[in-house]
């Protein structure tokens, strides 16, 4: 007979979505570990098992939240699953989840280690799906095998992210398709 999941993994989701949930409504200042251990139905202990600090769960929220709100899709067509990504990027940083993103990072240049966990919770993973999709471009020969990856991915999401945080101008969906075809010319393979 096939087991269930386990009380430690609904615990563990039901902290998740209490962070998630508790930050979007109230911003990351606002939310406690006291907080998030209430909503979730679960002993401070339980969250102090799984993460080091409020920080951490809260990028692990974020994290699995948004990662659900921008699948990144898998055809035959990477430009395509790159624009559709980015569509839902720009989605996201309008969202209030897009708020919360800004706030971590306004404090991540005074506090080292929520810089340290942005990086390794939230950038992190995030850089590594998309890393892995023009990998994929690369070897079923849609990118050129030549471009600089770290370079192309900064180019990419870079105009969404200086948005977030500048705010000079506003994200709209049919920026993902402008950006897209601003950089796609000088990464595809040659017809």
């Amino acid at each position: 007979m096939p087991r269930g999941r386990t009380r430690d993994e609904d615990a563990r989701d039901r902290v998740l979505a209490a962070a998630f949930s508790l930050v979007g409504s109230s911003g990351t200042e606002q939310v406690s570990i006291n907080a998030i251990a209430e909503e979730a139905g679960v002993a401070k202990q339980t969250i102090y098992r799984w993460w080091p600090s409020r920080t951490a769960v809260v990028l692990d929220a974020l994290v699995e939240g948004t990662m659900k709100a921008t699948p990144f899709r898998e055809t035959d067509d990477i430009r395509t699953d790159f624009e559709h990504h980015l569509a839902g990027v720009v989605k996201l940083f309008n969202s209030p989840s897009g708020r919360v993103i800004r706030e971590l990072l306004a404090e991540a240049p005074s506090d080292p280690q929520i810089a340290e966990e942005f990086v390794a919770r939230f950038w992190g993973p995030r850089r590594d799906l998309s890393l892995a999709r023009l990998q994929r471009g690369i070897e079923r020969g849609e990118i050129r095998a030549d471009i600089d990856e770290e370079v192309v991915l900064d180019a990419i999401y870079g105009p969404m992210w200086i948005r977030l945080m500048i705010g000079h101008l506003p994200m709209k969906p049919v920026d993902a398709t402008r950006i897209v075809d601003a950089i796609w010319p000088g990464i595809q393979v040659a017809d």
